[in-house]
């Protein structure tokens, strides 16, 4: 076996295996991504939801208090 065949029969399984972990982090990081801005806007409806529900029991407490 040659240097130049040993090389290439170590280098190139590196190489892809190197390649195929850069690819998997940028799947994670676009992922990650992707998570935040749900969280994000999770947080926002939920902002909305709390305010319809401050102002529903405010509704209710006026309403008790009329009669």
């Amino acid at each position: 076996m040659t240097n130049e065949q040993l090389y290439f029969a170590i280098g190139l399984p590196v190489f892809a295996i190197i390649t195929s972990l850069i690819l998997s982090l940028v799947q994670i990081s676009g992922i990650r991504e992707d998570m935040r801005q749900m969280r994000t806007e999770l947080h926002a409806d939920m902002n909305v939801i709390r305010a319809s529900i401050e102002l529903l029991t405010g509704k209710v407490y006026e309403m008790m208090g009329k009669q």
